[in-house]
């Protein structure tokens, strides 16, 4: 079991199980992704404030990623976007991180970049794949 005061990789989620992947932090594993929108599975929070979000795409014949979290509304299955939580497009080799924590301390609330917010309960990953077909994936740290 893991010590949930520290800073660590998220739990393996859905995403990993079907790749044949098991490996904390990957939310979605590096892979070729059409055109479209991936919903990560329901990743659950045990007990930290916030999440790191690492964002990778290759830009494979013009292709783009963006990530945006979002959270479980309680007691409902409707999932909100999380205010400023999303990603810049991804559209070269170069990955690109965006942190969502409260507090973030002398650092200016930067949409897409830096999100002082709490991170929830109940959260997943929204990755949308545009103009064409890229390798991307996504990776996570809980962050105390």
């Amino acid at each position: 079991m893991s010590d949930v005061h520290i800073n660590q990789p998220v739990p393996i989620v859905g995403a990993n199980a079907v790749s044949g992947t098991l490996t904390a932090g990957i939310v979605f594993p590096s892979a070729s992704r059409a055109a479209g929108t991936y919903n990560s599975d329901e990743i659950f929070n045990p007990g930290c404030k916030g999440v790191r979000l690492y964002i990778a795409n290759d830009a494979a014949g013009g292709s783009t990623a963006v990530a945006k979290l979002q959270v479980r509304a309680p007691n409902s299955d409707v999932w909100v976007d999380l205010p400023r939580a999303t990603s810049g497009t991804v559209n070269s080799s170069t990955a690109t991180v965006v942190t969502i924590y409260p507090g973030l301390t002398g650092i200016a609330d930067a949409a897409g970049v830096d999100i002082n917010q709490f991170v929830g309960p109940s959260w997943r990953v929204v990755l949308t794949i545009a103009v064409a077909t890229g390798v991307s994936s996504v990776g996570a740290d809980h962050l105390l």
